[in-house]
């Protein structure tokens, strides 16, 4: 019960960062929401027992990959209040179809989940390490790699 409601408090902070990234309006307060998602991913990563992906997601992501996000930021710094002059062109029906849309695909999906039961078992010896890894990515699955 305990690691459900940890499951929950995450993917919450998942969600509200990631609408943070598309409402804020300065590109670097969006970066910053951009991070607290991917952290929030790397925990969930921690949660399912893989220890090793969810460092490689904070080193690779939110390391690397931010970094040349603010590269760009920088480089482009103003271009935003350029963007800004410009009204959006969005028709207001096409956007209550399109939640309308996602509403009823998340509500859709939810009553298929819904019956699945969960199995609380723990992982096999070595789930989730480098080694595990290597084993499945260059014996099991060589030719696909």
């Amino acid at each position: 019960m305990f690691t459900g409601a940890i499951e929950w408090i995450l993917a919450s902070v998942i969600v509200i960062a990631s609408l943070g990234v598309l409402v804020v309006k300065k590109p670097v307060h969006a970066c910053l929401w951009f991070l607290l998602a991917l952290i929030g991913l790397a925990a969930i990563y921690l949660q399912l027992h893989a220890p090793f992906i969810s460092v490689m997601q904070v080193l690779v992501y939110a390391g690397a990959i931010l970094v040349i996000f603010m590269f760009v930021i920088v480089l482009f710094q103003d271009a935003y209040l350029t963007i800004e002059r410009y009204k959006a062109k969005s028709n207001a029906i096409g956007l209550f179809f399109a939640a309308a849309f996602f509403v009823i695909s998340l509500a859709f999906l939810g009553t298929y989940l819904r019956p699945l039961q969960v199995e609380q078992t723990q992982p096999a010896v070595g789930y989730g390490s480098v080694e595990a890894l290597g084993k499945a990515l260059y014996l099991d699955f060589f030719f696909p790699l």
